[in-house]
């Protein structure tokens, strides 16, 4: 499945959210709707409980309805697809893949060459370069192989660098048995057995900055080794596994900091993915609604560099409910966007709500989402006209003659069918109303209203248009 950013408007209609939250958007409309609408994907691991039918019922048909791209827990490593040496084992990897081909999703594979969950016999060659370098090269080959043409991308090396400074991880049988070349060895492996196939590095914490003391920094001299070489790589996949400290109400990572990894690797020529995100609290403390608001807030945050960057096109979150996350191995909890009871969270109206109002630069095209040799940049420039100083926010998608803007505390109402008859609806960023009136000649009083970005939804006679305002 390939999917561009294709930029067309998105109608949105009145109903309730999934959380039960009075919203001004369609009960059919889902994050996998709007993502291929926005022409990104959206998705969330099948948790390991899955393969063996542990999970209740409603998760799978969240799961396939929510998403549009789905990557195993733990079904494709290393030790479980080849526990024994030569023996392989594909048939939980081969039920998602059906899963996937079923419903229309994407498949990633993860992961090819890693320190962790590596089989015991491994380790019996980690003093003998030639058969180390020949174990790879075989793993490499019969899975990417038996998988060709149905994994559209794979994490070739995963979390290879070091995470106390930035150099190689040293301790992994890997690199101890074959040296750094082990990494541009798989890519070119990979790459010889399915050219189609996207090739990412994936790791974590490079969300915490691209200088040359930070993992990104290191990684990104890596990257451009890489590219000056002709290895094929087309993406870099970060896992953005992201804490909470609560006391100072701040998240440890910087969308900000992603972001500038998603520039640089632009230049580059190769894409920014989001792998395994996840938003968790210290385990043991009370979490409140404004934490879990605070929570969906920087959940939107990094959804946005997804949305705003054209060679980022995949959001995926390591999980889907709290009740079956990894983060408890961490000491976290409370990292996604779906609680115990599969219940919707603030950080899926977050995302929901983000996506139903994105708006993208006029003129703008994402990259395709299906690698080539060499990823192209597109040739459609951005559009760089400023916007207007009104803070007005274009109409998402109408074919009414009404349009809306802010200037000062007044919301502005033009094209009204009839000037008594106009509904006005506020809403915040996660869809909860904020107040409803009347509007009366064309104008709606905001003084009482903070300071924010709201969605604001009018209704004249037939007409209706959703959109999004900054109150300032």
């Amino acid at each position: 499945m390939s999917l561009k950013k294709t930029f067309s408007g998105i109608a949105l209609g009145a109903a309730l959210l999934g959380a039960g939250i009075s919203s001004a958007y369609a009960a059919d409309e889902t994050l996998r709707s709007l993502a291929d609408k926005n022409g990104i994907y959206i998705g969330a691991i099948l948790n390991s409980q899955w393969f063996g039918g542990g999970l209740p019922g409603n998760y799978e048909q969240i799961h396939k309805s929510q998403f549009n791209i789905v990557v195993a827990e733990n079904e494709m490593k290393f030790d479980a697809t080849e526990p024994q040496e030569g023996r392989f084992n594909y048939n939980n990897g081969d039920k998602m893949v059906r899963y996937a081909q079923q419903n229309g999703m994407r498949v990633r594979g993860h992961a090819l060459a890693w320190h962790s969950q590596v089989p015991g016999w491994v380790n019996n060659y980690k003093n003998d370069k030639k058969k180390l370098l020949a174990v790879l090269k075989n793993h490499i080959e019969k899975v990417v192989g038996h998988w060709k043409g149905q994994v559209a991308e794979w994490d070739v090396v995963n979390e290879a660098i070091s995470n106390n400074e930035p150099q190689w991880r040293t301790g992994s049988v890997w690199y101890q048995g074959i040296g750094p070349e082990f990494i541009d060895s798989a890519f070119v492996w990979a790459h010889a057995v399915d050219p189609d196939a996207e090739l990412c590095y994936n790791d974590y914490n490079l969300e915490q900055g691209v200088n040359p003391k930070a993992k990104a920094g290191f990684l990104l001299e890596q990257v451009k080794r890489w590219v000056k070489n002709g290895i094929p790589i087309h993406c870099v996949g970060s896992q953005t596994h992201v804490e909470d400290t609560t006391t100072d109400k701040h998240f440890i990572g910087s969308p900000d900091s992603l972001r500038s990894l998603a520039k640089e690797l632009a230049k580059l020529n190769v894409k920014l993915k989001i792998t395994e995100l996840d938003i968790g609290f210290k385990s043991g403390i009370n979490v409140s609604k404004s934490d879990l608001e605070r929570q969906g807030q920087t959940f939107r945050q990094y959804l946005d560099i997804i949305l705003e960057e054209p060679n980022a096109d995949t959001y995926l979150i390591w999980g889907v409910s709290d009740k079956w996350s990894w983060l408890g191995g961490l000491n976290r909890q409370k990292g996604l966007i779906y609680d115990d009871n599969l219940k919707p969270k603030p950080a899926f109206d977050s995302i929901l709500v983000r996506l139903q109002t994105y708006e993208p630069p006029k003129d703008s095209v994402k990259q395709d989402s299906v690698a080539q040799d060499s990823i192209k940049k597109d040739s459609t420039a951005k559009d760089s006209t400023k916007k207007d100083s009104t803070d007005a926010i274009a109409k998402i998608a109408s074919r009414t003659t009404m349009s809306a803007y802010v200037a000062g505390r007044t919301l502005f109402v033009t094209g009204l069918v009839s000037k008594t008859a106009a509904k006005v609806d506020l809403f915040d960023m996660q869809g909860r109303p904020v107040f409803s009136t009347k509007c009366e000649n064309g104008m709606v009083d905001l003084k009482d209203i903070a300071e924010g970005l709201y969605v604001v939804q009018i209704r004249s006679g037939s007409n209706k248009i959703v959109q999004r305002v900054n109150v300032k």
